[in-house]
């Protein structure tokens, strides 16, 4: 007879096999939602979706980041209850934009009025895409009425090269009226340091292991 405190209620309208939502908060994921599976008392699988809304992440530069996570997983039970060893694996995608206001009234002497503006504002953008593995250990529970609560901790390990692609916006002043010289200062002290803290942030994401915490309820039938 199992123990109290190793079972899980595991039994639905399907007998051993169960299936139903999950959400949940954590890191590097504010938000997931997916769908898990119990097969027996033993093996669960399942699918996630992570995101972290637009905001700034000081580890990482000074980049607006926009982060979502793809990822199927497998969990074994040994115990048959609530304790769980899993890994999972996918996709994480990140977008980077940075913004920056150029002040060109300095630049202004010596060209027709009017032909550069007092500001200008300039944004770089770019994406990574990295295939992740994420070995879990967690406990995930699920009582006879279906309701399940759980929490999981592990690491995402880059496993692949990172697909950094990068788009910035066509040349900051392209009128062929602003003298060569004046393009190109204007290009290496702001289009280009912009780009290459976009890239290098990029970069430095995609080959980064991240640690992972979270906290999951879902109901299972």
């Amino acid at each position: 007879m199992r123990s109290h405190e190793a079972a899980d209620d595991w039994n639905g309208l399907l007998g051993p096999f169960q299936i139903g939502p999950v959400v949940g908060t954590g890191l590097p994921n504010l938000i997931n939602f997916g769908v898990a599976v119990k097969l027996t008392r033993y093996v669960g699988a399942g699918v996630n979706i992570g995101i972290i809304p637009t905001l700034k992440i000081s580890y990482y530069g000074q980049a607006t980041l926009a982060y979502q996570e793809y990822d199927v997983y497998a969990r074994a039970y040994p115990f048959g209850g609530a304790f769980f060893l899993g890994t999972g694996i996918g996709y994480k995608a990140v977008q980077g934009t940075l913004a920056t206001t150029v002040d060109l009234t300095p630049y202004q002497q010596g060209l027709p009025a009017g032909l550069l503006p007092n500001s200008v504002d300039y944004a770089s953008q770019g994406s990574v895409k990295t295939l992740v593995l994420t070995p879990q250990i967690g406990l995930f529970h699920t009582l006879g009425s279906g309701f399940s609560l759980g929490f999981d901790v592990g690491l995402q390990i880059p496993i692949a090269p990172s697909q950094v692609t990068f788009k910035s916006q066509v040349n900051l002043l392209a009128d062929p009226q602003i003298p060569e010289a004046t393009r190109q200062q204007l290009n290496n002290q702001y289009v280009k340091p912009t780009d290459d803290q976009v890239r290098g942030t990029l970069e430095t994401i995609g080959r980064t292991i991240i640690p992972t915490f979270n906290v999951r309820i879902g109901w299972l039938i």
